[in-house]
């Protein structure tokens, strides 16, 4: 699957500490909507990266669809653990 992206990002100092701003357009956003009707679901993630060339006064980072997908073993059951009698301060 090609790369998907969906909007900029920007860090900024506040006095209250770090910010991240978002930006997403019209077109950033249609794009994330085709994504979600494409695969059937109701839910997008999105990964923040850091661009490699950064201008002044400009988004620093960029946000980027993440389609990971845990792998299926098919006939493997999951394993569940008990653990009885344990020894946790809490």
């Amino acid at each position: 699957m090609s790369k998907i992206y969906g909007g900029n990002a920007k860090i900024i100092q506040t006095k209250f500490g770090t910010m991240t701003k978002i930006s997403q357009s019209r077109t950033d956003l249609e794009k994330l909507l085709a994504y979600l009707n494409a695969n059937d679901t109701e839910w997008v993630n999105l990964v923040m990266k850091e661009k490699q060339e950064k201008v002044e006064g400009k988004a620093t980072h960029y946000l980027e669809v993440d389609d990971w997908k845990p792998v299926q073993v098919a006939n493997k059951p999951t394993e569940k653990r008990i653990v009885e009698n344990d020894n946790l301060p809490f």
